[in-house]
């Protein structure tokens, strides 16, 4: 009986370890997605994708840029502001 035993459980390790593997390797892809959302994200509001970049070269959405007239990253005067389009699959939407 104990030899059963020592079987099934000899038998489950392995998958044990693909599991945990698998799960390891999963954390890995959400924290590399995160990143690439941090990327592409309003440098102010960290909500909405990129739009517009300022003239001092900082990114931010076109929510964020309106209202600006000194550049909250690097206190530079904001004269122009230009729209930028990103491919879709870099979007928030997809």
């Amino acid at each position: 009986m104990e030899d059963i035993k020592n079987i099934r459980l000899g038998s489950t390790i392995p998958f044990i370890g693909q599991e945990l593997q698998r799960l390891t390797a999963l954390e890995r892809i959400k924290a590399e997605n995160q990143k690439l959302r941090n990327l592409v994200s309003c440098r102010i509001c960290r909500i909405n994708p990129i739009s517009c970049v300022l003239q001092c070269g900082y990114l931010t959405c076109r929510n964020c840029a309106e209202p600006l007239v000194c550049c909250p990253v690097c206190d530079t005067t904001i004269r122009n502001k230009y729209c930028i389009y990103l491919h879709p699959p870099y979007s928030k939407e997809t």
